[in-house]
C-alpha cells in the first residue's frame, strides 16, 4: 500500500485522498484484530446515521421512507456475506463485519435497539434492484459511489476509500492491469472492478461471477488468469491462499463506499 500512496498519491492535490486511504486501511486492520468498527468510529457512524435518516425522512430513497421503516419496527439491510472484513457469516451462522456493525448502529439510532435489523444477503449485481423493488431499506454492502449509480439510488456520505487490485497465481507473469490484455479475468458482475477492467483493459476477456468465492475458485482452478476486486478483499484472500499473490502493490481506480437508499 505504501508504494501506491507514495507513487500515485504523492502530489499535494491528492493529500486528502492519501489520508483517506490510510484511515480506511487502519480501520479495516483494527477490525481484523477483533475490534468492533462502531466502537472505534462513533463520530463517523453518527454522521452516517444523520445523513441517511435525512434521506429516509425526505423520501428521496427508492426503498422507502422513514415512516415505512418505523411502522415495520425493524430495518431491512442488504449486506454482503462473502466480503470479509466488511460482510461475512461466521461459523455460527451470524452476520459479522464492518458493514454489519454500521447497520446495527443505524438500527440503534432508529429504534434504540441494534438488534432491530434484518439482514438480507445481496451481491454487487442485485443491490440496486433490491433497493428499487423495496426488498431492502438500505444497502450496507461495500457499494462504491459512482455517478451512474446516483441515477438510481441516493448515497450517504462516504465511509471508506478503496481501489482495485489483481490476484494471480504465484507463477503468473502479470504485474499490472495492462498485462491483462487478451487474458481471461474473473470479475464480479455489477462491481466497479468489472467496470474498471472494461475501461482500462478492454481486450481482456472478463468472466463475470455473482459471488467472490466463485471467482476465487475459478482462479485456483486456472480457468482464469486473474481475479480483480477491491484491495481489502484481495488482501484477505491472499492471507488464506498461499499459492496466490498480488500482481503489484498499486491499487488502481480509487473509489469510496457509501450506504445506499
Amino acid at each position: 500500500m505504501s508504494v501506491f500512496l507514495t507513487n500515485t498519491l504523492s502530489d499535494p492535490s491528492r493529500q486528502a485522498e492519501r489520508t483517506e486511504f490510510n484511515v480506511s486501511r487502519n480501520l479495516a486492520t483494527q477490525y481484523g484484530k477483533g475490534r468492533r468498527f462502531m466502537k472505534r468510529s462513533s463520530f463517523l457512524l453518527l454522521l452516517l446515521s444523520i445523513h441517511l435518516l435525512s434521506l429516509f425522512f425526505s423520501g428521496q430513497g427508492f426503498a422507502g421512507t422513514l415512516q415505512d421503516v418505523k411502522g415495520r419496527g425493524k430495518l431491512i439491510a442488504g449486506v454482503k456475506t462473502d466480503f470479509p472484513p466488511f460482510g461475512f457469516v461466521d461459523k455460527n451462522g451470524d452476520h459479522k463485519g464492518i458493514d454489519i456493525d454500521i447497520a446495527k448502529a443505524l438500527s440503534k439510532e432508529l429504534f434504540g435497539n441494534e438488534k432491530a435489523v434484518e439482514f438480507v444477503s445481496v451481491t454487487s449485481g442485485n443491490r440496486i434492484s433490491f433497493l428499487t423493488s423495496k426488498k431492502i431499506d438500505v444497502a450496507v454492502a461495500t457499494m462504491s459511489i459512482t455517478e451512474e449509480r446516483k441515477k438510481e439510488v441516493d448515497f450517504s456520505i462516504p465511509y471508506f476509500i478503496s481501489g482495485q487490485m489483481i490476484l494471480v497465481h504465484g507463477d503468473s507473469r502479470i504485474t499490472k492491469y495492462q498485462d491483462l490484455a487478451g487474458k481471461k479475468v474473473a470479475t464480479i458482475r455489477g462491481s466497479t472492478g468489472d467496470i474498471a477492467i472494461a475501461k482500462l483493459a478492454p481486450t481482456a476477456e472478463r468472466v463475470k461471477f455473482e459471488r467472490n468465492f466463485e471467482a476465487l475458485q475459478a482462479l485456483k482452478d486456472r480457468r482464469v488468469e486473474a481475479f480483480v476486486q477491491d484491495y481489502i478483499l484481495i488482501y484477505n484472500l491472499l492471507q488464506k491462499n498461499p499459492g496466490l499473490r498480488i500482481a503489484g502493490l498499486q491499487p488502481f481506480s480509487p473509489e469510496r463506499y457509501g450506504l445506499a437508499v
